[in-house]
C-alpha cells in the first residue's frame, strides 16, 4: 500500500464535496427552470385550446369564463374573431384569431428547444453528479 499524505486526501476530498454541491445547486437550477417552462408551455397549450374553442363562434356568444379557484362568470363575446395577445413586458396587441394561434405556436415551439436544452443539460449535470459520487466513494 503506498503512502498517503493525509493533508492532501482531506484537500481532494473537500474539493470533491464542493464540486458534488455545485452540480447539486446546478441540477435544482435546472429542475426549477424545466419546471418553469413546462409551466408555461401548458399555458400557451390551454391559450390555444381557447381560441379553438371560440373559433366560428358568433357576436354576443354566451360564454361562461373562469376567474379562477373553479370560479366562473357569464360573459359575451364582442369581437368574435379577435384576441388580445400578450408579448412580454406588458405589451399586448390586437390580433386575428390565425395570426393570434401563430404567435402562440411559435413561442411554444421556442419553449420546447428550451426545455430540450434544459433537459439535456440535466443528464449531463446527472452523468457528472454520477462521476463525482462514484469518485466519492473511493474515500469511504
Amino acid at each position: 500500500m503506498a503512502d498517503v499524505n493525509p493533508e492532501a486526501n482531506e484537500e481532494q476530498i473537500r474539493e470533491l464535496i464542493s464540486r458534488i454541491q455545485v452540480s447539486q445547486q446546478r441540477m435544482d437550477a435546472l429542475q426549477q427552470q424545466a419546471s418553469l417552462v413546462q409551466m408555461s408551455l401548458n399555458d400557451l397549450d390551454n391559450a390555444l385550446k381557447a381560441l379553438a374553442t371560440l373559433e366560428g363562434k358568433g357576436e354576443d356568444q354566451e360564454l361562461l369564463v373562469s376567474i379562477g379557484a373553479g370560479s366562473y362568470v357569464h360573459a359575451k363575446l364582442a369581437t368574435p374573431d379577435r384576441a388580445i395577445i400578450g408579448l412580454g413586458a406588458g405589451v399586448s396587441v390586437e390580433k386575428s384569431f390565425a395570426d393570434s394561434k401563430g404567435i402562440i405556436q411559435s413561442r411554444r415551439t421556442e419553449l420546447e428547444k428550451a426545455l430540450l436544452d434544459t433537459t439535456g443539460a440535466m443528464d449531463q449535470v446527472a452523468t457528472e453528479l454520477n462521476r463525482l459520487q462514484q469518485e466519492a466513494q473511493k474515500y469511504q
